[in-house]
């Protein structure tokens, strides 16, 4: 059974493949008949001669595009290859002008580095001769200093801060000014003089207004004038004796003011420009307590013009914050004669120990090793250390005893207030004082203004009467 399905299946096959085989021989029969009457059909015969033609123009006309396209590539590339000449020559062209921009660049480098060079030169030799002139000065001033020749006139030159304008009212009187080298009138600087001003040089706690304001308002009641006019009397005699190593000291004030252009500030004056002219060389640039001072040399025409009328009267509207010279009492009233504009009995000079202390140094470090004493006068060397210990102790007591007094009078004055008030609301306003009791008022005011003078002149201090609490 399964061989003769098999057989039957191929004899399908080859009867099916007999079929195609005959109509495809049909159709071959069929397709050679219709091309035989094709081929024997004048139109057929004439569309094949029209279809060679125009295969034939086609062809000529793709060999006339092509040619074209072939000249027209051949024109642009020698187009191109002319536009590359003529780029080569302008980057040549360009070439050539930036190198020759580049030497003229170059050269001209040269000419100013040439005349950098000479003006270099120039400038060196300038300053060589200014330094050679400076030292020519520096050497006449040593022996300007020294007593063997005149001081040189190119020394005496002075500064002008504003040339043309007014001159500055308050600063040819005391020699600054709140506004410095801004102000706009003229500030007439001298080249030399007999009156130095070492800015700033006094520094002390009580005078430092900027401090209430950190602190507080009430950090004033921690210390009083008298600390500070102690603390004054130990700098004024720490600094005489160096100043009076220069020579004869006319002047010495150091200002109390309130005022940043004149707290601290230390004037010293000179019976000679000599003396004044070492004491600045000593002290340009010195350290005293950790601080570098600047001296300037300024002028002063007149101290009682100078100094403040009214302050030691306590009578100064503006109080510490006046433009004119407060200045501390100077102890035993040391050059008051020069405050009157008067010529001093005597030579300011005075015996004093010339201690070497460690404020005085010439750098901001304290220094250990021990120094040369300075020379001191016959005077000073007669003097024993039992006298100078006896002096500070007498200093001592007089500075307690003048505290004492004070605080006495305060309470007593205090205790008079209260009285008075006490004595009005008892009587009334309407009640008026006798005769007598008018008289024995009278009186103790004279007595009181009559103590006070005399303590003021015990103590020789400018110090403001406080309130009682």
């Amino acid at each position: 059974m399964g061989r003769h399905k098999e057989w039957r299946k191929i004899a399908k096959k080859m009867r099916r493949k007999r079929i195609r085989s005959e109509k495809a021989q049909e159709r071959d029969k069929l397709l050679a008949l219709e091309e035989e009457a094709r081929a024997k059909s004048p139109s057929h015969v004439q569309w094949l001669e029209e279809q060679a033609a125009l295969e034939e123009f086609a062809r000529q006309e793709e060999e006339r595009l092509s040619r074209e396209r072939h000249l027209k590539w051949e024109a642009d590339e020698l187009e191109a290859q002319q536009r590359w000449k003529e780029q080569q020559v302008r980057l040549a062209e360009a070439k050539a002008e930036k190198a020759k921009q580049k030497l003229l660049i170059r050269e001209e480098w040269e000419r100013e580095q040439k005349k950098l060079k000479e003006a270099e030169e120039r400038k060196q030799k300038e300053q060589e001769e200014k330094k050679k002139r400076h030292e020519e000065l520096l050497a006449q001033i040593e022996a300007f200093i020294s007593g063997i020749a005149d001081l040189p006139a190119s020394a005496v030159v002075g500064r002008e801060t504003q040339p043309g304008h007014p001159e500055c009212p308050f600063f040819s009187k005391t020699g600054a000014c709140r506004f410095r080298d801004n102000c706009s009138r003229n500030h007439i600087c001298p080249g030399i003089s007999t009156v130095l001003l070492i800015s700033s040089f006094y520094e002390h706690f009580g005078m430092q207004t900027e401090r209430h304001y950190e602190y507080d308002t009430d950090v004033s009641l921690e210390y009083e004038d008298v600390e500070t006019y102690s603390h004054f009397k130990e700098f004024f005699y720490d600094i005489l004796p160096e100043f009076e190593s220069c020579g004869d000291v006319r002047q010495l004030k150091v200002c109390c003011n309130y005022e940043p252009h004149l707290r601290g500030n230390v004037y010293v004056e000179y019976f000679s420009e000599r003396h004044a002219l070492k004491a600045y060389q000593l002290f340009q640039g010195r350290y005293y307590a950790g601080r570098q001072l600047n001296v300037m040399f300024v002028n002063i025409p007149s101290w009682k013009n100078a100094l403040c009328g009214l302050f030691h009267k306590q009578r100064c509207p503006k109080g510490r914050h006046c433009n004119f010279l407060h200045a501390f009492r100077n102890p035993g009233n040391a050059f008051r004669n020069a405050d009157f504009d008067r010529s001093p009995p005597h030579s300011s000079r005075k015996s004093s120990s010339q201690v070497d202390d460690w404020r005085w140094s010439p750098s901001p470090e304290r220094l250990d090793v021990p120094r040369r004493p300075r020379e001191r006068s016959r005077r000073n060397r007669s003097r024993s250390s039992e006298s100078r210990k006896r002096e500070h102790s007498k200093r001592d007591t007089s500075s307690r005893e003048n505290s004492k007094r004070q605080r006495r009078r305060s309470r007593s004055n205090s205790r008079r207030h209260s009285d008075k008030r006490s004595d009005r609301e008892s009587h009334g306003k309407e009640n008026t004082p006798s005769p007598k009791s008018k008289k024995v008022k009278d009186r103790s005011r004279h007595k009181d203004k009559e103590r006070e003078k005399r303590h003021n002149s015990d103590s020789s201090c400018s110090v403001e009467r406080k309130s009682s609490k």
